[in-house]
């Protein structure tokens, strides 16, 4: 009688079931992101926060996402403008940016964007003057003017950068400006505020590479065991079959 178990398939299952234990024991790595807030430096008090990711989107791509935060008073406000710096200047010319709410974009020269879109759409300083710390590499404009037109009245925003021929990380954002200009702030239907916010990344230290990864002392004593299991019914099952052949 033919054993059901053929020899020829322990090795196998041996080897799959060792790959199988050894990645039961780890777990994924975690994806690396920075947050910070930034603050008015004209019009109505106003915060909002960033969030920067460099794993979400994929590799060689950052995503940004921006949220409005209720402050006092001002509870809502409308996103028009996303500015920003980069660390290299030279990748400014290979830059694209996608995202739902996007209808503009611009992309250096290096310090010379303080608006994007339309004319409002600025930061400006007060009484109509240019501040330098205003000026960035990068704007994008976010929606329409106005909150009744269905393009517009945007608290939150996410978009991805990314470049022609480079991978972008978070490094190339670590303590760099960023700046948001907000129209149609306070609450309710009182919404006659504006704001013009500026700040800073914080500095960044990428994630130290992942240990070498090494089964627990409990997975390699369940590897252990299991082998020593399996080489026992390899014998038995060989044994069987070589005095089954002298019959």
């Amino acid at each position: 009688m033919k054993n059901p178990f053929s020899i020829s398939v322990l090795p196998g299952v041996l080897a799959a079931t060792a790959v199988v234990i050894s990645l039961s024991a780890f777990s994924p790595a975690n994806a690396a992101s920075i947050n910070f807030t930034i603050n008015e430096f004209t019009g109505d008090d106003t915060k909002v926060k960033f969030t920067l990711d460099d794993e979400i989107a994929g590799a060689g791509k950052v995503q940004f996402k921006v949220d409005f935060l209720s402050t006092g008073s001002n509870t809502i406000a409308d996103i028009r403008g996303v500015f920003f710096n980069i660390l290299n200047d030279s990748l400014l010319s290979g830059l694209q940016v996608v995202g739902t709410d996007i209808t503009a974009s611009k992309f250096g020269l290096a310090g010379t964007v303080d608006s994007v879109g339309s004319s409002s759409n600025n930061l400006n300083g007060g009484a109509g003057k240019k501040i330098d710390y205003n000026f960035f590499d990068a704007g994008v404009e976010i929606g329409q003017e106005g909150i009744g037109n269905g393009k517009g009245d945007i608290q939150s925003t996410t978009f991805t950068l990314s470049h022609s021929s480079q991978a972008l990380t978070l490094a190339q954002f670590s303590e760099q400006n960023f700046g948001v200009r907000l129209m149609s702030v306070g609450s309710g239907s009182s919404r006659e505020g504006s704001s013009k916010l500026k700040g800073q990344a914080p500095y960044y230290t990428p994630p130290p590479p992942p240990p070498k990864k090494v089964p627990e002392p409990s997975t390699a004593a369940a590897l252990g065991l299991f082998a020593v299991g399996v080489l026992r019914l390899t014998k038995k099952t060989n044994s069987l079959h070589s005095s089954q052949q002298h019959c």
